[in-house]
């Protein structure tokens, strides 16, 4: 367990896959559901992880579409301004 929240633990692995070319970007991610499964997290959490790479600009979600990776995330100082802002 690490003592970082469980939504931050998420949204590193997408990154972690989006940085390994798993997600490329273009790449349509798995719906919520299936993420929350793959990771063993509720779908909230995956909402939230979500939400947080929507606002750092990595992830876009368009209704009735799905949510795309657009840009490769720049570094860990995105994350950074994240956590000061909460």
């Amino acid at each position: 367990m690490s003592p970082e929240y469980i939504y931050r633990q998420v949204a590193a692995a997408i990154v972690a896959d989006i940085r390994s070319g798993r997600l490329p970007v273009g790449a349509r991610l798995s719906g919520e559901r299936a993420m929350a499964e793959e990771y063993g997290v509720a779908v909230g959490t995956v909402r939230k992880a979500v939400a947080l790479l929507r606002e750092q600009g990595v992830l876009v979600t368009m209704p009735a579409r799905g949510t795309f990776v657009v840009k490769q995330p720049d570094d860990d100082a995105d994350a950074e301004r994240s956590a000061a802002d909460e």
